[in-house]
């Protein structure tokens, strides 16, 4: 069997957290919400650019910790944190095994975004994407089509891909990621010092330098390196499991650090920016602190947990892939058809939660649930030659 250089350890590792299905699943609809804000209401559009508002109510969705509502690219920074922890978790449990992980991990990732890109061209060709002299420009910057060169970058999400779903860009790096998670595993077993000093200034670097590879692959590391480190980041924060008043109130105080961290960018940004700081490039290291420190609370202080395990958010993280995948066209089809404001945008939300859930039962699951077998009929034929060898070594 081939195995990851991890399984040789015996590490403990902890169950699944149904708080972090949770968490992706909130993480999906504030990207939602901030594709629905941003097309349908231009001030917060401007927002998003560090622009004030001449409503008092916009400016603060725009520039308080409430913007963690409709967050955008820190969302998706969340999923890529969210990977490389639970990758790395999955990689340490003595069955793993890269031969298996391999093509489940394939036919996990591109089946439902092969699926995405059908419902999302079924979109482009059944409802009108014409723009014409009366056509507002939020709605005349959007695609109007979605040709087969962007089919195909799309369905290969490596190199590039289209603006016709929106979403892709994130993909090509959970598969970069994925086929790199070897080579994460071992920098955060046996270089995690250095290593983790060497991937905030690859990220730094890669934001100064607007370059997305080494702007967004370091992040899968922090999670990996979480995962690594889960038990004593868990004995850290043991106090926040007492169930005493001092546990709650330092539990409220970290939850509201790390949401206030998570949108530092719009917190601090017009400051930073005023002084000739990068805001952008200042504020990535307290968001992932912030993301770290929401998962650690998330998982560890019970009134949250409590939370975060409800039916609905824990249904929200079951369909989050799902949404994250199928939101942006529908949204892009029902400016098309009703304009923008706040009729299309409650439309949009609806429409997008709906489509998600049958878009979950019928190609999502069912995908997922093939990746699961092959992973079990390719562990299964690895195992075979070892027991093989067994029935030659025995007497009888």
């Amino acid at each position: 069997m081939l195995a990851c250089p991890a399984q040789r350890h015996q590490q403990k590792v902890p169950m699944r957290n149904r708080e972090l299905d949770a968490l992706r699943g909130l993480a999906a609809v504030s990207v939602l919400l901030y594709h629905v804000f941003a097309l349908n209401w231009s001030t917060l559009q401007d927002g998003v650019y560090l622009k004030p508002a001449a409503n008092p109510l916009a400016n603060v969705l725009i520039f308080s910790p409430l913007h963690v509502v409709w967050l955008g690219a820190e969302a998706v920074f969340l999923f890529f944190i969210l990977s490389g922890f639970v990758l790395t978790k999955a990689a340490t449990r003595p069955q793993f095994s890269l031969a298996a992980y391999y093509p489940s991990r394939v036919v996990r990732l591109y089946g439902p975004v092969l699926a995405a890109i059908a419902l999302a061209l079924l979109s482009y060709l059944l409802i009108p994407h014409t723009v014409g002299p009366g056509t507002p420009p939020t709605i005349a910057s959007l695609p109007t089509s979605y040709p087969l060169i962007d089919i195909i970058h799309d369905a290969t999400l490596l190199g590039g891909t289209s603006n016709a779903i929106g979403t892709l860009w994130s993909l090509q790096w959970e598969v970069v990621f994925s086929l790199a998670l070897p080579v994460y595993i071992l920098l955060v077993r046996r270089y995690p010092v250095p290593a983790s000093i060497i991937a905030l200034v690859v990220c730094l670097l890669g934001w100064a330098n607007n370059d997305p590879a080494t702007s967004y692959l370091p992040m899968f590391f922090f999670g990996a390196l979480l995962a690594q480190f889960w038990e004593q980041v868990a004995r850290a924060f043991r106090f926040l499991t007492a169930g005493r008043w001092w546990s709650h109130v330092a539990g409220i105080v970290l939850v509201f650090g790390a949401i206030t961290a998570m949108t530092s960018y719009f917190v601090l940004g017009r400051s930073l920016e005023a002084h000739g700081i990068p805001a952008r490039v200042a504020t990535v290291p307290l968001v992932l602190v912030g993301i770290v420190a929401l998962i650690v609370v998330g998982t560890q202080w019970r009134p949250l947990s409590r939370l975060l395990t409800t039916r609905v958010l824990l249904f929200l993280g079951t369909i989050s892939f799902s949404l994250y995948l199928v939101h942006r066209p529908l949204m892009i089809a029902v400016a098309f058809l009703l304009g923008t404001g706040p009729v299309p945008a409650v439309v949009t939300i609806v429409a997008a939660l709906a489509v998600a859930t049958g878009f979950y039962f019928a190609a999502e699951r069912p995908l997922h649930r093939l990746s699961q077998r092959i992973a079990r009929s390719v562990k299964a034929e690895s195992a075979q030659p070892d027991a093989d060898r067994e029935l030659v070594r025995s007497p009888d």
